[in-house]
This record gives structure tokens, C-alpha cells and sequence, in this order.
């Protein structure tokens, strides 16, 4: 399946869980799942490159761990979530444990095509921002950036996840990418951008545009490091080709010591608008 069909897997389970547990108020609290199941949760260092936590599982008991160098409250809740959806989502524990004792490491958001850890991220995403609430929450801001910024902090989650999450139910032309260096990681984009005929999604390692605000951004390390912020202008036909020539605001922070570069292109401006003005 794709990448988008395993998010709605682990989105449709955390759903479930949210409706078991009787919980419907932002912020949801991982951490109080966990207790209801007896799940201890502790941080633990870790060696691997790129894992943010871990779940355990010792006979009929389970721990979670996320990695103790994360500071950012968000980041941890994610990890926490994503690591519940490994041992809620049906035929996870049977895949990664087998019959066995044993620990399985997670690296969230990874750009690899491993089913499991997209259904993980798609329930933590899911678990943390209910759809319901976090959309009557999405209404009540102003669109853009500042509104991604304004539910992080009533969700409680990461910068990175609410805006893909914003993204997913956007309304307006919204485009998520995650960048390293001059290097595309992944891309989620609303339904809007989704649907504009012509256009070619972005896959993989594709290089970021040489006209663009974030390019210039990622030249300097620093940014990143220091978890800078910068905004500019873009055009849509730039970033995706085939797509239109529709300005969009290009909003773009560093994710510190993550090393990675979160991008955020927004407008309200529609596309048949565009097409009409055209015409």
C-alpha cells in the first residue's frame, strides 16, 4: 500500500482507541493511555542513528522508551503515541516480536517505505490530533502558518506533525516538505494540491528548487542548528511540475539537532481562481 493508505490504517485505529478510551478533549495525554494498560514509559539513551524510541516487550508486560536525548515535549508525546501504535494496531506486536521477547526500535516520520512505522506515525498523529476537535480547532484560526504554531501548542505536539496533520485537512492549497540539505525527504500535501490535474507528486531525493527560500536557508547550517526561521515567497510550479503558476507564502524552520529542515508552502488563492484570471 502507499504511503498514504498506511497513514489512514494507523489513523482509523487510533480512532478506535479514542472512542474505547472515552477521549475527545485536546490535549490527548499518551501518557495516560499507557497507564490505563499498564504500559511503563521511561527515557533511555540510545546508540542508533535516527531511532526516537523503542517498544519492549518482556512476556505479557511492555515498555515504551523514548531516546533521552529529545528535549522538544512535542517530539517525546509523538514518540510515545507512535510507539502505542505498535502495540495497538492489530498484527504489529506478532510482527515485530513474533512469539519472542525482544525491543523494536522506531525512527518516526522516517522516509523509508517500512508499512509499520507509517501506520505508527499515522495512529500518533491521529491519536494526538482527533480529527473532529482538531478540525473545529483548524476553524477557528486564521489559515497558515501562525495557525499551524497556534494548534502545536494546543495539541501539544510537534511543529512537524501538526502541520502535516493541518495539511491533511486543509481546505486551501498546503504543501509539508522535509528537507536535508538541498535534498527532498518526503512531501504531504492537501487535498487541493492532491487533486490539480497535471501536477507530478515530488518523490524522494528530489533536489529542492534552485529558486526558492529554503534553499537559501539550508546553504547555511546554522539555521538549522540553531532552529531558525525564515519566510519568503515561492511559485507552485516551481516546487511540483506540471503545477500552476500560483504564488505561495514559503515559511521555513530549522528543526535543530533533528539536522533537518521543515518547509511550509500556504495560499488561500484557489486554483480555479487562478485559471479564471487567466482565462
Amino acid at each position: 500500500m502507499s504511503r498514504s493508505m498506511n497513514y489512514q490504517v494507523g489513523e482509523r485505529h487510533a480512532e478506535e482507541v479514542l472512542e474505547r478510551e472515552r477521549l475527545d478533549t485536546l490535549p490527548i495525554c499518551p501518557r495516560e493511555i499507557a497507564s490505563r494498560h499498564h504500559i511503563l514509559i521511561e527515557p533511555k539513551p540510545t546508540k542508533s542513528v535516527g531511532v526516537t524510541g523503542f517498544l519492549m516487550r518482556m512476556g505479557n508486560d511492555f515498555l515504551i522508551c523514548h531516546a533521552s536525548h529529545l528535549s522538544n515535549d512535542g517530539f517525546i508525546r509523538f514518540t510515545i503515541a507512535h510507539e502505542l501504535g505498535h502495540y495497538f494496531i492489530p498484527g504489529h506486536p506478532e510482527a515485530l516480536f513474533g512469539d519472542k521477547d525482544g525491543i523494536h526500535e522506531s525512527r518516526a516520520f522516517s522516509p523509508n517505505g517500512n508499512r509499520f512505522e507509517q501506520e505508527a506515525d499515522g495512529f500518533a498523529s491521529a491519536l494526538l490530533m482527533p480529527r473532529e476537535p482538531f478540525i473545529a480547532a483548524m476553524r477557528e484560526q486564521d489559515p497558515g502558518f501562525k495557525a499551524i504554531e497556534a494548534l502545536a501548542t494546543l495539541c501539544r505536539t510537534s511543529i512537524t506533525a501538526t502541520a502535516i496533520r493541518y495539511a491533511r485537512f486543509a481546505e486551501d492549497p498546503v504543501a509539508v516538505i522535509m528537507s536535508v540539505r538541498n535534498s527532498i525527504e518526503y512531501c504531504f500535501m492537501s487535498e487541493p494540491i492532491r487533486n490539480c490535474e497535471g501536477l507530478r507528486y515530488i518523490s524522494k531525493g528530489t533536489s529542492l528548487p534552485a529558486r526558492c527560500p529554503t534553499r537559501t536557508f539550508n546553504a547555511n547550517k546554522s539555521n538549522i542548528t540553531s532552529g531558525a526561521r525564515s519566510a519568503g515567497w515561492t511559485s507552485l510550479d516551481d516546487w511540483f511540475e506540471g503545477a500552476p503558476q500560483l504564488e505561495m507564502k514559503e515559511d521555513v524552520v530549522g528543526l535543530g539537532g533533528y539536522g533537518k529542515t521543515l518547509t511550509v508552502l500556504f495560499t488561500e488563492e484557489a486554483f480555479d481562481d487562478k485559471e479564471e484570471d487567466d482565462d
